[in-house]
């Protein structure tokens, strides 16, 4: 089988004036179509990067400790899982909205774009899977989740490997199209990414380790479609796995979904230079970047609780509004069927209490006067986003990466 070095202007027209390192080899698949497999990625020098490693790791370890301050910190991390889901689905041209996966999951199950937010849902779910030995075998997992209530793909393709080539359109490529490992390859390359994600030093902190480790998922696209999103999702899951974290926190999507074309720039850029430095820093900028917003939003939540708990002190102790008060802040779109699951109690008496939060102006009814009616907290709601702000185009002028200086 004819292999191809990378070996700049051979495979590379964009750097042929550069001397670069090998990140890679082409191999032709059966139907002769030359596939990029990666190697696995050589760190780089630690003083290249010291700096944005360090801010990345102090917000993700920071934004951990603000969760466990929280009397049930699962619940309200699951929060900003589905919020990443949104973002990591977004990138991909997801048109689900927080708000509207909110309400996909409420017992409404209602939304835009359902099938769309039923793949939402299903990413949002699968952070909190449990962790196995083999990074492998979670992969196919995380895949299978995606895919295993419906889409485009079969369900027997659902956690497997690929079996056909897939392709992107990249206009530095030959004939404009850029082709993943080759599906005879993705075992042996999947077992390389296995080998190096699992492995520990102390001379390649994780969070670098994890950031080198999704540039070669990312390059071998073991499956037929959903790369990106297993991809990213995978970070935070394997950083809980190895210890980094105690919880599914190291989150990256939500700038990724605000400038994709600095993230696919940054894949091949490292492709073609093989130098790692370049991309880990703005991989690194991104956890940090995703970790600081997210520290907002808990200021937002916990000054949303001291108005609500100061709003609702007169109502007698053991009233629903005293457990409606912290369910609404984690479940900011929800029916007062949703409510009564969530809290105990008989639905009138349920109901009494998000009637009275409407009138203090902590709810808002979303829609008509049904008895099955949503209400929303609108300013969690705010905090979260919706993601409709305008995302920076390929004829942008392309921002400064975080952290990348």
């Amino acid at each position: 089988m004819e292999v191809h070095t990378i070996k700049g202007e051979e495979v590379e027209p964009l750097i042929r004036s550069r001397v670069i390192k090998e990140s890679g080899t082409y191999e032709l698949d059966r139907q002769g179509t030359s596939c990029f497999r990666p190697f696995v990625p050589a760190p780089p020098a630690l003083e290249r990067v010291v700096d944005i490693l360090d801010k990345a790791t102090d917000s993700i370890r920071l934004f951990e400790r603000r969760l466990q301050e929280w009397p049930d910190p699962m619940v309200v991390g699951r929060l900003f899982a589905r919020l990443d889901a949104v973002s990591s689905a977004g990138a991909e041209g997801s048109t689900t909205t927080f708000t509207d996966l909110l309400e996909y999951e409420s017992s409404l199950k209602t939304a835009p774009n359902v099938p769309d937010a039923i793949s939402v849902a299903a990413l949002a779910e699968a952070a909190f899977e449990e962790g196995g030995a083999d990074p492998i075998l979670l992969a196919g997992r995380l895949h299978r989740r995606l895919f295993e209530r419906g889409g485009h793909l079969q369900l027997a393709e659902a956690g497997e490997f690929k079996i056909r080539t897939n392709r992107v359109v990249d206009e530095d490529a030959p004939n404009g199209l850029f082709a993943y490992t080759r599906p005879e390859s993705v075992t042996e390359a999947m077992r390389e990414w296995r080998d190096f994600v699992e492995a520990t030093s102390p001379e390649l902190p994780e969070l670098l380790r994890h950031c080198l480790g999704h540039w070669m998922f990312e390059h071998i696209h073991p499956f037929h479609d959903g790369n990106g999103r297993v991809g990213r999702l995978l970070i935070p899951v394997l950083l809980r796995q190895k210890g980094f974290t105690n919880s599914t926190c190291g989150f990256a999507s939500e700038p990724v979904y605000l400038d994709k074309p600095l993230y696919v720039d940054g894949l091949k850029f490292a492709r073609a230079s093989g130098d790692m430095a370049t991309w880990t820093r703005l991989m690194l900028g991104f956890l940090h970047q995703n970790a600081q917003a997210n520290l907002g939003r808990l200021d937002t939540l916990l000054a949303t609780k001291a108005r609500w708990t100061e709003a609702t002190a007169d109502a007698r102790t053991g009233s629903a509004i005293h457990r409606l008060v912290p369910f609404a802040l984690t479940r900011p779109a929800f029916t007062v069927k949703d409510a009564v699951a969530g809290i105990g109690g008989t639905f009138p008496s349920v109901n009494n209490a998000v009637v009275r939060m409407v009138e203090l102006g902590l709810l808002e009814v979303a829609q008509g006067a049904r008895r099955d009616r949503l209400f929303q907290a609108r300013e969690v709601l705010n905090a979260f986003g919706d993601f409709r702000v305008r995302r920076r185009s390929d004829t942008d002028e392309p921002p400064s990466a975080p952290g990348m200086k």
